[in-house]
């Protein structure tokens, strides 16, 4: 190896201009190595290529390969481009510098820093790594490395920079985890978590675009979950109370403004925001602030959110698609009561004017209002709303009146509305609202109060029509809610037509709700009442718990009715009814002619009735309920009644029962307190009365009243005797048990008949005019015990017995008398009957068979056979049981020298011992025939017919041991076709000469026994109907109000007038019912019993307005029409007209009436009566 020393400056030769020259060195060295020279070259160290020159402090120089490495304050300069580090390998022939540490290369547009770098010098490129800053224009990027060029003609370097990129631009600063730009189309990729914060504004989502233009930022683009957060500050008031001293106080707060979507675009001019669009599921969260205060918060949604930005401050926004916004008010600074929700197809905010635009379908929910309007303006600085139907920004939207809605109020409609949000207050142009079922109209609606409105030129109806067939017409009106309609004056218009006028008129307005109010009376004359006024009274509803209701009638020959009902309601609570009823009538001694009502008081016979009920629900499944009524008169309902049901009404039942019960131990408890009285006692023992009942023997009883004070009862449902869970059970875990007991107090007023003397030789029994009481107590105690089995697996067996036993506090005896007849004395004390009722053990199984018929789609007929087969068992306790006298009968020799039995329980409470002995066998057989029918890939069964029979044997009856053989057969010909027959046949003969049945069994010639048939009923009805053209299958049926309303006379004779006339459903035109009753009775065969009845309903709907309807009842047998009935109904739309006429018969009479069919103006009407309709208070 040979070394050369040079000594200061060497030249040296160079032969090509793209080789790497070195230019000086203080000291140069070489040495071959591996065939290789190699130069090792120190100090003042100067390279150079083309117009490229490398200074440093050490060099190695390959000059073959045009390999170098370069050492100590390395400094590259080209052109005007400038590298720096601490050591540099070129790669010459390539053109590629790797410089290490600290280094830094710039030229006149950019400066870059970093910890190493790969440089490519001819394209003006490299890789920067580590720590790397680069410097352009007005942005500083750092990150962990940087990928750039800079390319021919350009001021600038495109770069991507990878790892913690961050990018500062004036007050601008972005970050990412890559980003790319491209200095040719002036454009920044930020991707990887990429933000973008300035001052208090954070931008995000999955990547950002920014678009340049000289620059300055003019466009950026989130394509996907775009995110922008704002950080507000200001100051909130808080209210601080202290010792019932209350001040206020402001702190400082921050919120932070949210707004997102799935896209973003941001515009800018000069580079300052000057728009911003979010598109997709777009949400906007924003706190308002006026002079710094905060007053609340605003959320809006929609598939849009543009925002527009005047000197860097927020505009302008507008929310399209789908808009929604809520707003929620300050609690302490806020001059309105609570949120507003609001919706429309564009929602416009302007910021600036502090008003917010809704367009298209707009809503808006405040408080417990709602508004719905084609276009409404909100005015936050006056809390002021307007609406109109139509937006005025484009005529493609909805046109929509304004309608508002409060709570438990009718909607309210008209062509321009203003509501003021801080007062409530509000004015409707033409406007139109409900109540009830009524509609108002004015030219001007506008409130004083929450609850007072003001109508001007308004009218009022109940016809749902734009132009109502009838209307009253006012020039002002007053609405007060829950309450009524004030107008005044008014005018009834019918057709446009005025048909008369009234100084004021009240209507009720209660949305719904029960409202107070009086009851307009109906006038009307007869010839069995004279000139009368019905129904005049009043209604009142304080609350929803309770209300009361007080009707009068006032009849010139018939006298006053008042009646007064309470009625209360507490919801999962009670419920109940008070009734208060009075009649003041003329004595019926008093001629028609000779009655005044101002003489009222001197001929007067009053009435009085009572009626409570009360029914309540309490914890722990127990329930208390009152039926109380008093009568002042036991033949009220006699007398008042003109139907016939409460003519015939002649019990007066009260009663009171509290009952407990616990479901798990399945036991139950009841008290019940109750009372009868017969209110036609006093006539059936006044001999002058055609009611009188003539008593046949001394000590017949009259009950009067009948007191149960108390009635006491325990029940012990049914449970099993042995308890399991086995799933294996024995035949003992099916034994079954379940007990009961009563205590029973009655006391009774009765009369008794006794027996007075005519003279010396005859006697007559009368009824004791003074009224006697007895007391009876008894406790009973019942127990039954049933034991089900499977027998053979097919066959159940059901054995069961009945235990009884009653506890009394007397008992009876017979006592012989000096005449030597017997009577019966009364033995106090206690005393007990224990009796096996009975026992009873029944078995029954299932028999089926099948025949194979094919007819139609029928493919075969199932028969079931259901046998069962039954003992019971009772004893007669005249006889010993068990060979052991129970003494319940006392035994004596009647007046015919016969032996006779005394029941000592027999008028007491426990009631007659059984003295028949009973040992009966039972047969029952129940047949049911099906079908099987194929209907496409659907099986059927169909009912067709079943036919049961019955019959049971007394082994111990000394005649007549075999019962009668009773059948019945129950068919369904087809769908509107349903046949019932039952029969009743006896085995027995029947003497015709004695009249009576007689112990010998009707046989035939063969000896068998043939049942003779006593009884027989056959009973059937079909009905036919046709259907409208084009109808339906299915209809509303709609129903009309011309039933005559509950009368004060008779609550249900208004029934009378064929109720409520409903159309035909289904659509049908019209419909005939036809039903058929036969019966016969020949248990005497020389005395045949027949009846045959037809009823028959038939309707016709005329038109669709107009329906007929006859009811009729023939006696088949005697050809005689019984009754029959015709109606008339014609639908008026908001009228309607009602003819009801029974031409003959009880109850015969007619009945017109033209009529509002609208609960609320009911008392506008015309009726016209005749018959049975004149008789009664119509109320």
């Amino acid at each position: 190896m040979h070394y050369i020393i040079l000594l200061l400056s060497i030249p040296l030769a160079i032969f090509a201009d793209d080789r790497l020259r070195l230019k000086r060195a203080d000291i140069l060295e070489n040495v071959i190595i591996d065939g290789q020279a190699v130069q090792y070259l120190t100090g003042n160290v100067v390279f150079e290529k083309g117009t490229m020159i490398i200074n440093c402090a050490k060099a190695i120089n390959i000059e073959k390969t045009g390999q170098g490495s370069m050492i100590g304050n390395v400094k590259v300069v080209d052109d005007n481009r400038s590298l720096t580090c601490d050591s540099l390998h070129y790669d010459s022939p390539n053109d590629i510098l790797n410089g290490f540490g600290n280094t830094h290369i710039w030229d006149n547009d950019y400066n870059l820093l970093s910890d190493t770098l790969v440089y490519y010098s001819k394209l003006d490129s490299g890789i920067a790594r580590g720590n790397t800053e680069l410097t352009q224009k007005s942005q500083i990027i750092t990150s962990h490395s940087i990928y750039y060029a800079k390319h021919a003609g350009e001021d600038a370097v495109s770069y991507t920079a990878e790892g913690d990129v961050t990018i500062l631009e004036d007050e601008r600063k972005a970050t990412c985890g890559l980003a790319i730009y491209n200095r040719k189309n002036h454009t920044t990729r930020l991707k990887l978590n990429p933000h973008i914060i300035e001052k208090d504004q954070t931008m995000a989502g999955s990547e950002i675009i920014l678009l340049y233009k000289d620059e300055v930022m003019e466009h950026l683009y989130i394509p996907e979950q775009a995110h922008v957060t704002t950080l507000t500050r200001g100051l909130k008031e808080i209210i601080i109370s202290f010792n019932d001293t209350t001040t206020t106080t402001r702190s400082e707060v921050q919120f932070v403004d949210d707004l997102t979507g799935n896209s973003l675009q941001g515009f800018f001019d000069e580079g300052q925001m000057d728009s911003l669009q979010v598109g997709g599921m777009a949400t906007s969260l924003y706190h308002i602030f006026e002079d710094s205060i905060y007053q609340g918060k605003n959320i809006s949604s929609g598939d849009t959110i543009f925002m527009s930005f005047q000197e860097n401050n927020l505009d302008h926004i507008v929310v399209s698609g789908g808009s929604r916004g809520e707003y929620t008010p300050d609690s302490v600074t806020a001059n309105i009561d609570g949120q507003i929700i609001y919706s429309s197809e564009i929602i416009d905010y302007k910021i600036d004017q502090e008003q917010t635009d809704l367009h298209g379908n707009a809503k808006i929910h405040y408080t417990n209002m709602d508004l719905d309007a084609g276009f409404i303006n909100v005015d936050w600085q006056s809390n002021m709303l307007n609406a109109t139907p139509q937006s005025n920004l484009d005529s493609n939207f909805t046109f929509l009146k304004p309608t508002i809605l409060e709570q438990g109020r009718d909607p309210m409609t008209g062509d321009e509305m203003t509501y003021n949000l801080t007062s409530k207050k509000g004015r409707v142009t033409k406007g139109r609202t409900s109540a009830d079922d009524g509609f108002y109209t004015g030219s001007q609606i506008r409130n004083q109060d929450k609850e007072t409105f003001y109508i001007d030129s308004s009218t009022y109806t109940t016809c749902d029509l734009e132009v109502p067939h009838f209307h009253f017409a006012s020039e002002k009106m007053k609405m007060i809610n829950d309450d009524k309609v004030i107008a005044r004056p008014i005018v009834l218009y019918i057709t446009n037509i005025p048909i008369i006028g009234l100084p004021f008129g009240i209507f009720p307005h209660k949305a719904g709700q029960r409202q107070s109010g009086w009851i307009m009376p109906g006038y009307g004359e007869s010839s069995y009442r004279g000139q009368f006024l019905d129904g005049f009274g009043y209604y009142w509803a304080p609350n929803e718990f309770w209300d009361s209701k007080l009707t009068t009638s006032l009849a010139d020959r018939q006298g006053l009715t008042l009646r007064l009902t309470n009625n209360y309601r507490k919801r999962y609570g009670f419920s109940g009814g008070l009734h208060l009823e009075t009649k003041q009538h003329f004595l019926s001694s008093v001629a028609k002619q000779d009655r005044d009502l101002l003489k009222l008081g001197e001929n007067v016979k009053s009435d009085y009735v009572v009626r409570w009920n009360h029914n309540q629900v309490m914890r722990n499944n127990q329930t208390f309920r009152v039926n109380a009524q008093y009568y002042s008169s036991g033949d009220y309902n006699q007398r008042t009644g003109l139907d016939v049901e409460r003519r015939l009404n002649q019990q007066a039942i009260s009663n009171a029962t509290y009952s407990k019960n616990w479901k798990k131990s399945n036991n139950s408890i009841s008290v019940n307190l109750s009372s009868n009285r017969d209110l036609m006692v006093d006539n059936k023992v006044d001999s002058n009365n055609i009611f009188y009942q003539s008593p046949s023997i001394a000590g017949k009883q009259l009950t009067i009243t009948t007191n149960t004070l108390p009635k006491m009862s325990f029940r012990h449902g049914q449970s099993k005797l042995f308890k399991t869970n086995a799933i294996n059970k024995k035949w003992y875990h099916n034994i079954s048990w379940n007990y009961s007991a009563n205590l029973n107090n009655k006391i009774q007023n009765y009369f008794e008949s006794i027996e007075q003397a005519i003279n010396d030789t005859s006697f007559e029994y009368i009824w004791d005019d003074s009224v006697r009481t007895t007391t009876k107590s008894a406790v009973t105690h019942g127990m039954s015990i049933t034991a089900p089995q499977k027998i053979f697996k097919y066959i159940s067996l059901n054995p069961s017995i009945q235990l009884k036993s009653d506890w009394v506090d007397r008992t009876f005896s017979l006592a012989d008398t000096t005449t030597g007849s017997f009577q019966p004395v009364e033995q106090q004390g206690f005393a007990a009957r224990t009796i096996f009722s009975s026992f009873n053990l029944g078995m029954n199984t299932k028999l089926y068979g099948l025949f194979p018929i094919k007819i139609g789609s029928i493919h075969s007929i199932r028969h079931v056979a259901s046998p069962t087969i039954g003992y019971s068992y009772s004893p007669d306790y005249t006889k010993p049981l068990f060979g052991m006298d129970l003494g319940y009968f006392q035994e004596y020799i009647d007046n015919n020298g016969e032996t006779a039995y005394f029941d000592r329980f027999s008028g007491t409470s426990a009631g007659n011992t059984p003295r028949q002995e009973r040992q009966a066998i039972t047969f029952s057989l129940n047949n049911v025939f099906q079908a099987k029918k194929i209907d496409g890939n659907k099986e059927k069964k169909i009912d067709l017919f079943s036919w049961r029979m019955n019959t049971s044997y007394n082994f111990i009856a000394d005649q007549f041991p075999l019962a009668n053989l009773s059948s019945s057969l129950r068919a369904k010909v087809t769908k509107k076709l349903n046949l019932d027959l039952r029969l009743s046949h006896d085995f027995y003969q029947y003497d015709t000469a004695v009249g009576q049945r007689i112990n010998s069994l009707n046989l035939n010639d063969s000896g068998i026994p043939k049942p003779r048939l006593i009884n027989a009923r056959l009973s059937t009805g079909f009905r036919f109907e046709g259907k409208r053209f084009g109808a339906t299958k299915k209809e509303d049926d709609e129903q009309d109000t011309t039933a005559i309303r509950e009368v004060l006379d008779e609550p249900k004779f208004g029934n009378r007038s064929g109720g409520k006339n409903s159309k035909i459903p289904g659509g049908k035109l019209w419909s005939t019912s036809l039903s058929f009753s036969y019966s016969m009775n020949k248990a005497n065969p020389l005395n045949r019993v027949e009846t045959f009845w037809m009823s028959s309903n038939s309707s016709i709907q005329v038109t669709r307005n107009w329906r007929m309807q006859y009811n009729a009842r023939f006696d088949v047998l005697n050809k005689d029409l019984v009754s029959h009935n015709f109606s008339i109904y014609r639908d008026l739309h908001c009228w309607e007209m009602s003819i009801n006429w029974t031409p003959n018969g009880y109850g015969s009479g007619f009945y017109l009436k033209i009529n509002v069919k609208s609960p609320t103006l009911r008392d506008l009407k015309l009726e016209r009566r005749g018959g049975i309709f004149t008789r009664r208070a119509n109320f």
